[in-house]
């Protein structure tokens, strides 16, 4: 029998640490770090320190930065759709609707990084390829309900929701990049809500532009 080099003999332990828990430890500790940070300033080696580990154990679990951001947004993407699922209380679409654009703005502004990573790009992980967005999944559920109830006008429902999507985005987009200091951004977002509300209503036939000019800040008025 070929005797066991001193040198594997030390490493196989030390992988074998690389179990479950610890890559739910760096997970969570690079979703916290991301929170509102921006994807370049993660670190790997103090993030393993945090870990009592290596940048082994990230290139060995995640296959790198690149997997690990990966896999932090999945895990933000999942966070995302169940604060939009939570804010859901099904009495009427009208408000489920409000109460489901408010709390995604909310959640963007108090995580802006990990906001970034679920909207910037399509999710892509190593071995799965793209990831289908789980948030999305509530606000088809109620545009659908929308649309089936009357309140919104017939069309195709995933055309609808992107385009609600598309101008929710772009509000909180502005409320992160210019407005984030401004006393007036609740009311800016509130003015597109119910300019988007307003276009998609049953017997609307054009978009917020038939019920007002768009100001020169952007906002539909």
């Amino acid at each position: 029998m070929t005797p066991t080099s001193p040198r594997a003999a030390t490493r196989a332990p030390h992988h074998a640490q690389y179990d479950e828990t610890l890559r739910r430890g760096i997970l969570d500790e690079a979703t916290r770090r991301l929170r509102d940070a921006a994807p370049e300033t993660l670190g790997l080696r103090p993030l393993a320190a945090s870990q009592g580990t290596s940048t082994t154990a990230i290139y060995t679990m995640f296959g790198g930065k690149t997997g690990l951001l990966a896999a932090v947004a999945v895990e933000a993407d999942q966070q995302l759709a169940a604060a939009l699922r939570d804010s859901l209380r099904y009495d009427s679409v009208e408000s489920d609707m409000r109460s489901l654009c408010r709390t995604y703005r909310r959640w963007a502004l108090e995580n802006e990084g990990l906001y970034g990573l679920v909207v910037g790009e399509p999710v892509r992980t190593p071995r799965a390829g793209t990831v289908d967005a789980l948030w999305r999944e509530p606000l088809l559920e109620v545009v659908d309900a929308a649309v089936d109830e009357g309140v919104f006008r017939s069309g195709d429902v995933h055309e609808t929701a992107t385009t609600i999507w598309a101008s929710l985005h772009g509000v909180v987009s502005l409320e992160l990049s210019v407005w984030r200091s401004s006393p007036s951004a609740e009311q800016y977002f509130e003015t597109q809500l119910a300019a988007i509300l307003r276009s998609w209503a049953a017997g609307s036939a054009g978009g917020a532009a038939r019920h007002g000019a768009t100001g020169t800040d952007g906002v539909a008025r």
